[in-house]
């Protein structure tokens, strides 16, 4: 049987004088040892009294040690898990019966292990693990993918009086209040994405017990998992164990199955991919194959790019956005390209008339709560322009995430339009071509790099030469603003009331915005 360190932790918690466990392990044996050893194994918990610990250890990757006693000053220990347990609080012999005891072989998880590898040898189904599977948990199981459908069941003669399940099992898909919550739950979808953690789920009021699921996941996504429901009796360590090797058993299986790996797409989702993939596509097949789908070739449209800030690479919350975000944007086209939701959003009516529209809100609400980024293309027209504006929406989401604006909150929604110059400077920046955009006396001010100054033009910018609100942000007296504006004049020769020093000014604070937000240097020296 397999225990954590954690595990191993608890059990000896009140003996324990201090402890650094930096990667939960997986302990299959253990050793007790008197003697330098050559060769140590990440999955072995190593027991040494300090005296007796080696000087140094070459392959000190993933060791796990359990020391009785306070050691001396040992460098590697430091990349290392130990436990360290208080001299004289507990004798050898009962360290080694409890950490015997923890690892007894548990004999139904060993004949599972064995039928399961025969049902691999005969070529048996996901369908017959999954039966083996229920033979020892005794609950309820079901494999869903990635978009929540069931794909494969076995409940045996069990009355589940679990609405969540029941709901499942008959519409194959999840029940609306289970999926809210499951979906809201930040915490929930970091570890559902993790290979082989266990999920404990129960919603109060929602579900009458607790689901324990394993998710299983294929390169950078989740394609599915296994859920199991604690119905008839209590779900144990070694049940958890088992469902860990039912997945690592089932996944091969899984990767060849359509039920798991397909996101749910059509052929108009193929022709828009191919737009944007494609930096010359052939625009008559192309607007033959749209004319097929009476897709309006020509009209004006913006280009919206959901990204997901938490960087999950869930195929399940990948759908669960989308069949969200078609519920908004009904009237609209929304498809997937590369972990990313698109809405190709029809300009008939304005996008500014969709910020005043009641589904706004909604939009906002549900982008905050699904950590999402949003950027939105220029307004173009014609589908010949789709990659461009792809590429547009990602740059505004890019520069959001990276730049601070002073006195701005946090944009959920980012309009590739306010961020023209950035994109313009960014160039100039990196090619350090200053020189060539801005004149001698911005360069001075900015090699000075005279904070005050800079973060005065930077309000003043922002809030519309407004002396008075300047002054009260600035959190400053408005003479000692007027000082400033008055320094700019005579020592930089900065008239901020000379529209043409504004827009060399803008283009300065843009580019130095960008080289703090990408640590870049601006080539001022």
């Amino acid at each position: 049987m397999y225990i954590s360190m954690n595990e191993i932790l608890d059990k000896f918690s009140k003996f324990t004088l201090s402890y650094k466990i930096s990667f939960d392990t997986e302990i299959v044996n253990f050793k007790f040892s008197t003697k330098n050893l050559q060769n140590y194994s990440p999955y072995c918990l190593y027991i040494f009294r300090a005296n007796k610990l080696p000087k140094e250890i070459f392959n000190y990757d993933k060791v796990n040690f359990l020391i009785i006693g306070e050691p001396q000053n040992l460098p590697y220990l430091n990349k290392c898990n130990y436990i360290i347990l208080k001299e004289n609080s507990i004798s050898i012999f009962d360290i080694i019966k409890i950490i015997q005891n923890l690892l007894d072989f548990d004999d139904a998880l060993s004949s599972f292990k064995e039928k399961l590898f025969l049902s691999v040898k005969d070529d048996l189904s996901i369908s017959n693990m999954i039966s083996i599977a229920f033979e020892y948990l005794n609950n309820p199981i079901m494999v869903l993918n990635s978009k929540y459908e069931t794909c494969y069941f076995e409940i045996g003669k069990t009355v589940l009086n679990e609405p969540v399940w029941e709901f499942q099992l008959k519409n194959n898909r999840p029940h609306p209040e289970y999926s809210l919550l499951y979906n809201k739950s930040r915490e929930n979808r970091l570890i559902a994405e993790s290979s082989y953690n266990h999920i404990v789920t129960f919603f109060d009021g929602v579900m009458n017990h607790r689901e324990i699921s394993i998710p299983i996941k294929h390169i950078d996504f989740s394609i599915g998992r296994i859920s199991v429901l604690e119905v008839n009796r209590q779900i144990t360590q070694s049940d958890i164990h088992i469902l860990k090797t039912l997945a690592k058993m089932m996944y091969p299986l899984m990767v060849c199955d359509k039920k798991f790996l397909n996101l749910e797409t059509s052929k108009l989702d193929s022709v828009f991919r191919d737009l944007i993939n494609n930096p010359k596509p052939n625009m008559l097949l192309i607007r033959k194959k749209l004319s097929n789908f009476k897709f309006n070739l020509d009209s004006n449209m913006y280009l919206l790019c959901l990204c997901d800030l938490d960087n999950i690479n869930s195929k399940s919350k990948i759908n669960y956005v989308k069949q969200m975000v078609q519920d908004i944007f009904e009237r609209h086209y929304v498809f997937i390209f590369e972990k990313n939701i698109i809405v190709l959003y029809n300009n008939k009516n304005s996008f500014d008339y969709f910020n005043k529209c009641k589904e706004y809100k909604k939009f906002i609400e549900f982008i905050q709560d699904y950590t999402l980024s949003v950027g939105v293309s220029k307004l173009f027209g014609g589908v010949s322009g789709i990659r461009n504006a792809y590429f547009e929406s990602l740059s505004a989401i890019n520069f959001a995430n990276r730049l601070n604006f002073i006195g701005m909150k946090k944009s959920f929604i980012n309009f590739y339009d306010d961020y023209v110059l950035h994109d313009l400077m960014y160039d100039f920046v990196v090619k350090k071509k200053l020189n060539y955009i801005l004149d001698s006396t911005i360069l001075k001010l900015l090699t000075d790099n005279n904070t005050n100054l800079i973060t005065t033009i930077k309000y003043y910018l922002y809030y519309n030469e407004n002396l008075n609100l300047i002054a009260d942000k600035l959190g400053i007296h408005y003479n000692t603003l007027k000082y400033r504006i008055e320094k700019l004049k005579t020592k930089y020769f900065i008239d901020l009331k000379d529209s043409d020093s504004l827009i060399k000014l803008r283009l300065a604070i843009v580019a130095l915005e960008i080289s703090e937000g990408y640590k870049l240097d601006l080539g001022l020296n």
